[in-house]
Formats: structure tokens, sequence, C-alpha cells
């Protein structure tokens, strides 16, 4: 059975935000459903894939870094990791990074 969900990108001052009602089958992972709905660049560090631009808009070590969140809240797993499980909500952001 399909799930629906709202996917909201924060672009930024890059662009205008892009939001997309979507549908998708649960144990679907967050970078999976963004890839479906965007242009989407992962790059793999190590044992983890980091997203590094989407729609164009890029990502910048250690000073940019796009986050994203599940119902509003933070999963503290990699996308590639998170599987969505009657999921409501979805946004990511570009924001800056905490870790220089």
């Amino acid at each position: 059975m399909s799930e629906q969900i709202k996917v909201t990108i924060i672009y930024g001052t890059h662009k205008l935000d892009k939001v997309v009602n979507t549908e998708y089958q649960n144990g679907t992972t967050a970078l999976e459903l963004l890839k479906k709905i965007s242009d989407v660049q992962a790059v793999k560090t190590g044992k983890y894939n980091f997203v590094r631009s989407i729609d164009g808009v890029k990502s910048e070590v250690g000073v940019y870094g796009w986050f994203y969140l599940i119902d509003g809240e933070s999963t503290h797993k990699m996308a590639e990791k998170f599987l969505l499980n009657n999921n409501k909500t979805m946004t990511w952001y570009i924001h800056k990074e905490q870790c220089n």
C-alpha cells in the first residue's frame, strides 16, 4: 500500500523552495524518495553517501550541507539508512555546517 507524503526542499537564497506531494512504499529510504522527485548528486565518503547537490544547489564541505527532517524531527541517520514508515512530511534544507 502506498503512503502519501509532502516533501519540501528549502534551497535558501539559491532558488524558490519546492513542495511536492507524492507517494512511497513503506521501507523506501529518505534518499530514494528524494531521488524520485529531484536531481540529486550524492558522494560516497567512507561507508556513507552524503547529498552534495539537490536540483543544482550544491553543498560546500565544511561550510554548507544538506540536512533533512522527517515529520519535523531529525532522524540522526544518513538518508540512505532511514526507512520511511507511515511518515507524512520530509523536509530538506541547506544549512551552515556546525563541525568545521
